[in-house]
């Protein structure tokens, strides 16, 4: 037997899934004979319930923050970030690591459209399509780092492209030509980053040969693969601008076992500001993203939307970046 889904129960209830939504979650929004009404119907049709926030029972609010990979260092500081806050504010965080399975991200979905939840904080660039139709969703779901095209959805991130073209224009401004980009898997925020490095040689008047672009996967082993090929080229190039720090290193890594040596033959920049890139030899030159505050930021940005119905939705939050400037890059000598 199928089971029963939220429109289902907003049918026999007669009312919109958007509201079911909210009395499932305990909103206030919604009058007590309307929630009777909406129970009932999920009752009726084996729909699982929850008791919702402290509206109806002294229980803390809870929100769910659905990211790709906590292993990440990038993403574990977000979340750092989104805990405090919600400590400060009496809410519970729990962690939703979908590993970009689709069965786990249905998990998730489930678990949001149950009102266990009352809030989603998004890290994964995506919607679960079984969000995608919820009319309050915009509402009751705030993207972090990551955007998510045609969503809809509040934003909270720093301007990729801007940084980027900021990072290969200061490689350029070091007299270096011949630069490569170590891009990342398709996503928003490294289309952006691929955008900002193209700009940046096209204001400097410099041919881009599309060669000098190669995938990565985010990973460390990824950006030594995607460095091999690079160095495999007949002109090797004097600096390689990569997506993030993780490709980064694993680019210097494979640079010295070719024998370059970093910044002198080889400058490198990477992305993000991880912890390890400070204290990696040499340390690396990369774009600061101010992690842990996108993380609190996001999070008082959803706590506003949840609680005030007047709080305009879809608005797109920059945090500054910083272009840190370490040993991995270098004046052409």
């Amino acid at each position: 037997m199928p089971r029963p889904t939220m429109a289902a129960v907003a049918k026999l209830a007669g009312v919109n899934a958007g509201t079911v939504s909210r009395a499932l979650a305990g909103s206030n929004l919604v009058s007590t004979e309307t929630r009777a009404r909406i129970r009932a119907a999920a009752e009726q049709l084996g729909y699982p319930l929850f008791d919702g926030p402290a509206a109806e029972k002294d229980t803390e609010r809870q929100v769910l923050v659905a990211l790709r990979d906590i292993a990440n260092p990038f993403f574990s500081d977000v979340v750092s970030g989104i805990a405090e806050v919600a400590q400060d504010a009496g809410c519970g965080v729990l962690i939703g690591n979908t590993f970009a399975r689709p069965d786990v991200e249905r998990r998730l979905a489930a678990n949001f459209l149950s009102g266990a939840v009352a809030g989603l904080i998004i890290q994964t660039g995506h919607l679960p399509k079984e969000l995608e139709h919820l009319r309050d969703l915009r509402r009751r779901a705030i993207a972090v780092a990551v955007p998510i095209e045609g969503s809809g959805l509040t934003t909270v991130g720093i301007d990729e492209f801007a940084a980027a073209r900021e990072a290969v224009a200061y490689l350029i401004a070091l007299g270096h030509r011949n630069i490569a980009h170590i891009a990342g898997p398709p996503a928003p925020t490294n289309a952006n980053r691929q955008r900002g490095y193209r700009e940046a040689m096209r204001e400097a008047g410099l041919e881009l040969d599309p060669t000098a672009i190669v995938p990565g996967e985010n990973t460390m082993r990824s950006g030594q693969e995607a460095a091999m090929v690079l160095l495999s080229r007949l002109t090797t190039p004097t600096a390689i601008f990569c997506a993030n720090d993780e490709m980064a290193i694993g680019a210097m890594t494979v640079c010295k076992q070719k024998g370059l040596r970093v910044p002198e033959d080889v400058s490198i920049i990477g992305f993000d500001d991880v912890e390890i890139a400070e204290f990696y030899d040499p340390p690396l030159t990369t774009v600061r993203q101010p992690r842990r505050e996108l993380g609190r930021r996001a999070m008082i940005e959803l706590l506003a939307l949840l609680d005030d119905e007047r709080l305009e939705t879809g608005r797109n939050i920059v945090l500054p970046h910083t272009l840190v400037v370490r040993g991995s890059t270098a004046r052409v000598g």
